[in-house]
């Protein structure tokens, strides 16, 4: 028997970051390839009024954690997350009693948890979340309110891990164990989800979403291109999290790197330069990568400057892809920065801040050209650029094969959530 999906709550969106963004279209459209153009989808997202302004086709909420924040004080206390969760266990147990504890929260949280009893399928939208240097709790409030209304959860394609031993490690085991689904974009995800205890049953392997945006007939360019000016994409972002603390350090080198990258490209090569990301011109959120291009850019020789551009403008994710298709290759610290980069066609050197971006570029036989961000320097760059425009010259194809080998398993992701939706029907 198959089971009917009509409504779909999609949580923990971040619209206002072009990848996630990305992320969150892709998961919209490879649902709708799954189970109809019909479907009617809920987000919630921690920034919704802005992220609203930006997708106003879109029907996106304010978080549960917030709406709890909010009723609570300055955090979400115990008390207040123990009695949401009492009130959405009641609902799906005591009928008749839910209802007179729904009338304890306030009206923002009981629409919330009328959305999400009223979900066939509840999906934690794809990323990079479940990581020690995130805070884990709007994340796992979100997961235990879908369990105690007896929702089925999927985890879209995450990268994860690993699990320090901690206070909230029992609880996140607890809640993962009860997913339906856990998509993982690369292995080292799964490993650290079965050294959590996590059944190997129910996780999968399937390409980020983002590259459902890749066309079915994707036809990517070679590097270096024929004329002889080349126009280059440089994405950067700043990073908090160096190993041991030393972020000052750690960004010291980074920006001394790619500015040694950036002078070389324009001085020897004849470049023009552009700074351009995922996340960037949207004042409402955090954090503004041209600001951090910006800084880069002061520190060129006075006449490299007048051939780096940082560009300011938010751009929605065709967007992001139609940009990049300008550029002959996008070097690339935002991990969606180089995917939306291959999705235009756009030869890609990364820069890794976190194993997701390692794990990706290994599929694509360019390992050995992944820019470390924790060893990052200015020699190591540049070489790292000759290996990258040696792969780029001679195994294009076989990257774009791969490209599209990527966007086939993304799409199959709705084919693993029907599976395991029938599955636990029948059992």
């Amino acid at each position: 028997m198959k089971r009917k999906v009509s409504k779909i709550v999609i949580t923990n969106a971040v619209a206002l970051n072009g990848g996630d963004a990305a992320i969150l279209q892709s998961t919209i459209a490879i649902l709708q390839r799954r189970f109809g153009e019909d479907l009617r989808f809920e987000v919630y997202d921690m920034a919704a009024a802005a992220s609203s302004r930006y997708y106003p086709q879109l029907n996106i909420k304010q978080d549960i954690y917030s709406r709890v924040r909010d009723w609570a004080g300055t955090r979400v206390r115990p008390a207040a997350a123990a009695l949401l969760l009492l009130v959405a266990a009641r609902l799906r147990d005591v009928p008749f009693l839910g209802p007179m504890l729904l009338r304890m929260l306030p009206p923002g949280l009981r629409r919330t948890l009328d959305d999400y009893a009223d979900a066939d399928l509840v999906i934690s939208s794809g990323g990079t979340y479940l990581v020690p240097h995130y805070s884990l709790a709007a994340k796992l409030l979100d997961f235990l309110v879908t369990e105690a209304l007896g929702k089925p959860l999927v985890l879209f394609t995450q990268s994860l891990g690993p699990f320090p031993a901690g206070r909230r490690r029992p609880l996140l085991r607890h809640a993962l164990r009860r997913a339906m689904l856990i998509l993982v974009r690369d292995e080292q995800s799964r490993a650290h989800l079965d050294q959590l205890g996590i059944e190997p049953d129910r996780v999968r392997v399937c390409a980020d979403a983002a590259f459902a945006l890749a066309p079915r007939d994707l036809e990517g360019r070679s590097f270096p291109p024929a004329r002889h000016s080349w126009n280059i994409a440089i994405s950067v972002r700043d990073w908090p999290h160096f190993e041991g603390g030393a972020a000052d350090a750690g960004m010291e080198r980074y920006f001394a790197s790619v500015a040694r990258l950036a002078a070389d490209l324009i001085e020897r090569h004849d470049a023009t330069v552009t700074f351009i990301s995922t996340c960037q011109g949207a004042p409402e959120y955090w954090t503004d990568d041209a600001r951090t291009a910006q800084a880069i850019v002061e520190r060129l020789p006075a006449s490299a400057r007048p051939h780096a551009l940082v560009d300011r403008i938010y751009r929605r994710p065709a967007e992001i892809i139609a940009r990049l298709r300008e550029f002959d290759l996008t070097v690339a610290t935002r991990m969606h920065a180089a995917i939306l980069s291959l999705c235009a066609g756009t030869p890609v050197l990364p820069i890794s801040y976190e194993f997701k971006t390692t794990e990706l570029f290994r599929r694509f036989g360019l390992g050995d050209a992944v820019i470390e961000m924790e060893r990052i320097d200015p020699e190591s760059v540049l070489a790292a650029f000759a290996k990258a425009s040696s792969f780029w010259t001679d195994r294009a194809e076989d990257a774009w094969s791969t490209v599209r080998e990527q966007r086939y398993s993304a799409f199959r992701a709705g084919d693993l959530i029907a599976h395991m939706l029938e599955r636990s029907m029948a059992g």
